[in-house]
């Protein structure tokens, strides 16, 4: 009884390691671009015949796969920068006047661009200009880092000041 029992353990062992062999070589090893293979198996069955049988893929395919462990990461070509930016042009600016207003705030009427001249407090941004102080005689703007000073000392300021009649 014994002997029976481990001569079908034998056995059983023996089918599933065959098992195991025919599996490997016919799904896990099997090479799809293999043209060996694909010859053997039109050699043992006569009956069909040899233009049925071809290769899974093709070698375009096959070195197109996603997953392929032959495929790496391609730099991509560096791109030349043939034109560069000209730096922005200064606008025209033109101080037309300065007074004080009822608050007691000095505006300087500025024209930018021959445009109508804008009157501007101290803080005020207009196309990228910004004004950082204003005093009676001179105005200082920002402008793309650069500090522009304009000044009016032919041009007499209008105060509040009270005119006596003569």
């Amino acid at each position: 009884m014994m002997i029976r029992r481990q001569a079908v353990l034998f056995l059983m062992a023996c089918l599933a390691i065959v098992t195991a062999w025919k599996f490997y070589v016919n799904a896990i090893a099997y090479d799809p671009l293999d043209r060996d293979a694909v010859k053997h198996a039109s050699i043992k069955e006569t009956i069909v015949a040899k233009s049925d049988y071809a290769p899974a893929w093709d070698k375009e395919i096959f070195e197109k796969n996603l997953f392929s462990p032959s495929r790496t990461y391609l730099e991509p070509k560096p791109v030349s920068v043939t034109a560069s930016v000209p730096p922005p042009q200064r606008p025209a600016l033109a101080l037309k006047g300065i007074v004080l207003d009822n608050f007691g705030d000095f505006v300087a009427y500025l024209e930018i661009n021959q445009a109508k001249a804008v009157p501007l407090r101290k803080g005020d941004k207009v196309e990228e200009i910004e004004v950082s102080d204003i005093s009676e005689k001179k105005v200082v703007l920002q402008w793309n880092n650069e500090t522009i000073t304009m000044s009016i000392e032919k041009v007499k300021t209008i105060s509040n000041i009270p005119r006596t009649g003569r």
